[in-house]
């Protein structure tokens, strides 16, 4: 079978880059033959837009020159869902479309919206022939929304073939889009409080979004042992996982961030929060640490204590790396897409 994936350039920032990247890297099949057309790239107002217009402008055309017969959309919530909506439209009129949510607050944008953009919404997810989502959790929330069928297809990522872990690292490390939803700002909070227990511990923030704010909050509270890391590429972040005793994400929203499968496949352990599809991938006191959203105490008082035990180190990096091979492998992964690939076929 012929798909062409959708969304944004692989060499994007952000998750859904990541896991498009994966694909490109990763996806061999014998049975179905990937194309690829980005919606979005990174650059100036001008260099985004002509990326958007020229997907749709494309679409239909390439659909049927080079035979399609799946279109692929990896779709999140605000314009990613207005640009994604006019892409589906296209398509739906020349193969079957499975639509593959990423979204990390599409409740927020969907109860947020007025009544008829609501309906709008509706409307395009009733579009599909499937919709993939990242986990149960959100399963429930688009049955609401759509009678389409739903399937959870988890993010996968590439292991290292032994876990490379270093229970005496000192950095805590914290990858992702800066800013009050991941909970940048509370990891201000209690930065000093472990700062005086652990003095030679630092946090390191990796990613783009409220840098100024964030900065200006630093110098405020006079924090020594936050630094700003700003975005990495890849061979960069591979040092950086190999000098990291702990991964950070106390998250607000989230679906299954690609920073937390990516850190327990190095071994490391993460704290991170209850929310989205994160519980499937982190098992409190197992293989990892999660407390309740926005609670700062509790956040401060697990971070204080994982350093401190290095047997809890040791124990949740090997769980960690275990559940990454077990349950999130890009092996799994493509089989998992390929028998979606396959039903879809049988729809069609």
């Amino acid at each position: 079978m012929r798909i062409l994936m959708i969304g944004p350039d692989a060499k994007a920032k952000g998750g859904m880059a990541t896991v498009i990247a994966n694909f490109k890297q990763h996806f061999n099949s014998e049975n179905h033959d990937i194309r690829y057309l980005a919606t979005w790239k990174e650059g100036s107002l001008w260099t985004r837009m002509k990326a958007t217009a020229v997907s749709i402008l494309q679409i239909r055309s390439r659909i049927r020159r080079e035979n399609i017969d799946i279109v692929h959309v990896h779709m999140a919530q605000d314009g990613s869902f207005f640009r994604k909506a006019l892409l589906i439209l296209q398509a739906k009129k020349e193969c079957a479309v499975v639509l593959h949510i990423h979204a990390s607050q599409f409740d927020v944008f969907y109860q947020k919206s007025h009544p008829r953009v609501q309906k709008y919404i509706r409307y395009i997810l009733g579009k599909p022939d499937k919709v993939v989502v990242l986990s149960e959790e959100w399963a429930r929330f688009y049955n609401e929304l759509t009678e389409v069928p739903v399937s959870v297809i988890e993010n996968a990522v590439e292991m290292p073939a032994v876990n490379k872990y270093n229970p005496d690292a000192r950095n805590v490390i914290m990858f992702g889009r800066i800013g009050e939803r991941k909970g940048s700002y509370d990891v201000l909070k209690i930065a000093a409080a472990v700062g005086q227990q652990f003095p030679d511990v630092r946090f390191y923030l990796y990613g783009d979004g409220e840098l100024e704010q964030v900065s200006t909050k630093l110098e405020e509270l006079h924090l020594e042992n936050v630094i700003l890391g700003g975005w990495v590429d890849a061979a960069t972040k591979e040092t950086i996982l190999e000098n990291a005793v702990l991964h950070i994400l106390p998250s607000y929203h989230e679906g299954l961030p690609m920073a937390i499968l990516e850190t327990m496949a190095y071994g490391i352990p993460n704290l991170s929060t209850a929310v989205g599809g994160i519980p499937q991938a982190i098992q409190h006191a197992k293989n990892g640490i999660l407390i309740e959203a926005g609670n700062t105490a509790k956040l401060e008082a697990e971070i204080i204590q994982f350093l401190g035990d290095k047997t809890m180190r040791k124990q949740y990096s090997e769980a960690a790396f275990t559940t990454i091979k077990n349950r999130f492998s890009m092996k799994q992964y493509q089989q998992k897409w390929e028998k979606c690939y396959v039903n879809m076929e049988e729809i069609t």
